[in-house]
């Protein structure tokens, strides 16, 4: 479970940015399929509930991380690390929009 500040803002960064299909919605949260019966739940913040940035990393295999990036970028998503190699990985660091770092990873030998 996620806690965000702004609902519609957090469903746009997941579905439009990460391509991530919505499995229910509410006025109070979203499920998105991750596959495999997994799903990530962000709920809006609440007196008990807390927006906490720095509390965890999301990460996320991806087609290209360097078209994400691109993409994310034109959308105005803050890019708290660029694309860069690490081993056969292709790795890059983006900004959920409250401010939660999500790892986005490809394979670098299947760049052209």
């Amino acid at each position: 479970m996620l806690v965000c500040s702004d609902l519609e803002r957090s469903r746009n960064f997941y579905a439009e940015v990460l391509n991530l299909p919505i499995r229910a919605a509410d006025d109070r949260s979203i499920d998105f399929d991750l596959g495999n019966g997994v799903s990530l739940g962000v709920h809006k913040r609440t007196a008990l509930l807390a927006v906490r940035p720095g509390s965890f990393q999301l990460g996320f295999s991806v087609e290209d991380v360097d078209t994400l990036v691109t993409r994310a970028r034109m959308l105005g998503v803050p890019i708290f690390q660029d694309p860069y190699d690490e081993g056969t990985a292709r790795v890059a660091i983006i900004s959920d929009p409250d401010g939660y770092p999500v790892q986005v990873v490809s394979d670098s030998e299947k760049r052209s």
